[in-house]
């Protein structure tokens, strides 16, 4: 048999494998990158996911030659056919046939012949093929990538977390208002504020309605510890109106005003009460002592400033406005240092 039949048969296979393959790697690595593409466009648009996770996506695009290799194998002609083929392109004389099949002929030389005019005409491998169906499909996965997509935040509208800052200033406004706050908490307050206007103006509500729960409850600790320093301050102020031992009385008083000064309730206090006191201080001028009509009259006072500023609280939503008028509405009489509290008693004073 001629050596270059073989050869002409190999390269009819090697030529029909390469077109194949090219013919569906065009096919298969367009679908494969258009794939990825959209799995990486939903993994940006719909799962908020970074541009360097999502292109790992675009991988898929590998199996395209291992699918194309593995169809174009099934197209490789057989070795009669290429012989048939090769027969026919070299005029359909049948050396070519005759020759595969015995082996060797009177013809060779002229098969020989036929073979070198059939291989100039073996089919071109069409690459443009492969460039017009991929770049299509490159590009737009490069587009999904460079794509970046708008951060919707699913939550309440601006508006509501607008109101919810304009609530907690109010807040904050009244509590500085009757308590002389500590400069590192007052501080401390306004940071928070401040950044929580800074994550509503990110449109990050979550973090928002966070910072501002959490400054609530601070607020709302500061008022209720003033609140419970009211309470043990008209408890005294009760004592020092019915002790009879002025100097009792008076030390009841004191306490009174002790009780006042570790809640901050000594803030803009009424002239009138400033001056029975020692200036600058929240006591009283050292080695005076108060006839009974003097620490009644006093005590009324106090009680009155403190009512006042617990109503105060209760406006600005920091104390329960029900519980505070109820209080207010007390004398210092209704306090009973003599009645003992139990967890259902609902009456005023008392321990």
């Amino acid at each position: 048999m001629l050596s270059s039949l073989e050869h002409s048969i190999k390269a009819v296979r090697r030529r029909v494998f390469t077109a194949a393959w090219f013919e569906a790697l065009a096919t298969h690595l367009a679908l494969a990158l258009f794939a990825g593409g959209t799995a990486i466009l939903i993994a940006r648009v719909a799962l908020h996911w970074d541009r360097v996770p999502a292109a790992w996506f675009a991988s898929i695009a590998a199996v395209a030659p291992v699918s194309a290799w593995w169809l174009a194998r099934r197209r490789i002609p057989s070795r009669e056919s290429c012989a048939t083929w090769l027969d026919v392109r070299g005029g359909a004389s049948g050396l070519v046939v005759t020759e595969n099949e015995l082996g060797s002929s009177a013809w060779s030389a002229r098969a020989e012949e036929r073979l070198r005019r059939s291989l100039d005409v073996l089919p071109d491998v069409d690459q443009l093929r492969l460039l017009r169906n991929v770049t299509p499909a490159a590009a737009f996965v490069a587009l999904a990538l460079w794509i970046e997509p708008p951060q919707v935040e699913v939550g309440p509208p601006p508006a509501v977390a607008d109101a919810a800052i304009e609530r907690v200033e109010e807040k904050l406004a009244a509590l500085e208002q009757v308590l002389e706050v500590e400069p590192e908490l007052a501080a401390e307050l306004d940071e928070q504020l401040e950044s929580a206007k800074a994550e509503a103006a990110e449109g990050r509500p979550e973090s928002t309605f966070e910072a501002l729960d959490r400054m609530e409850e601070r607020l709302e600790d500061q008022a209720q510890r003033a609140e419970q320093a009211a309470h043990r301050a008209q408890h005294e102020l009760a004592s020092a109106v019915g002790e009879p031992n002025l100097e009792d009385a008076q030390a009841a008083l004191e306490n009174a005003l002790a009780e006042m000064a570790k809640a901050g309730l000594e803030k803009d206090l009424p002239q009138s009460l400033k001056d029975e006191l020692a200036p600058g201080t929240l006591s009283l001028p050292e080695g005076v002592q108060l006839s009974s009509a003097e620490l009644a009259k006093l005590a009324q006072q106090m009680k009155g400033t403190l009512d006042g500023k617990l109503g105060k609280l209760a406006q600005g939503k920091l104390l329960d406005p029900n519980a505070v008028a109820k209080l207010g509405q007390l004398s210092l009489d209704d306090f009973d240092d003599t009645h003992e509290c139990d967890e259902n008693c609902t009456k005023p004073g008392g321990t």
